[in-house]
């Protein structure tokens, strides 16, 4: 009796033991069916597909169409050329047309022509850019002193002409002059000086975000 009495005092902690690791296991059983009751109050969102973007089939410049077949006469004459570039769309006068050598004042043959641009370009908003060019002939009388002079004036002449042909407010244009920085051929022949002077009208592309930022100026 007395040895199993021993026995008996030496393997107490068993009984403890068993206590706690059935303690714990209920602990872990709690655990477990709260988070399954969270994860069943939150819905599981389903998997949608992103589908990618389909490019769509780029399409001329509305402006381009309209200046083309409205345009016909002028440009198969010689006045002008049309075409396009990622700025916007450039409407290139022929300076041969417009201006007598040495001279920025249009003459007056031209006046009608430019009532035909100026209707079209008058029905939309886009802000416009003309660019006055010359050759690499050295210019100096009472006038202009250079080529640069030259050029701005021809601008200028554009400008004013297509504000009293078409009403075209002023504040739509920007006015610059290159001299004989740009040219579109060599200078090495009398056709191509011809070809080089030029007044380019450039009608920008206004995308949204240039619309935007014209707005908050």
């Amino acid at each position: 009796m007395l040895r199993a009495s021993r026995v008996n005092q030496r393997d107490r902690w068993l009984l403890s033991y068993a206590d706690f690791v059935t303690l714990l296991f209920a602990v872990f059983v709690m655990m477990y069916a709260t988070e399954k009751s969270r994860s069943a109050e939150r819905p599981i969102q389903p998997v949608v597909p992103v589908a990618k973007p389909v490019p769509l089939p780029s399409k001329p410049p509305a402006l381009l169409n309209q200046l083309r077949s409205n345009l016909v006469g002028e440009e198969q004459g010689g006045f002008l050329a049309l075409s396009a570039e990622p700025r916007g769309v450039v409407i290139t006068l022929s300076n041969d047309t417009l201006f007598k050598p040495g001279e920025a004042r249009i003459r007056q043959s031209a006046e009608a022509s430019f009532e035909a641009v100026g209707k079209v370009l008058s029905r939309y908003p886009n802000h416009m850019i003309l660019e006055g060019h010359t050759d690499s002939v050295p210019i100096h009388t009472v006038r202009f002193r250079s080529n640069w002079e030259l050029s701005t004036a021809r601008s200028i002449a554009v400008m004013q002409l297509l504000e009293q042909r078409a009403d075209i407010p002023q504040d739509r244009f920007s006015i610059g002059g290159s001299a004989d920085n740009a040219p579109v051929t060599t200078d090495q022949s009398a056709k191509g000086r011809a070809r080089n002077r030029r007044v380019d009208i450039i009608v920008l592309d206004v995308s949204p975000a240039l619309q935007a930022d014209l707005a908050n100026r």
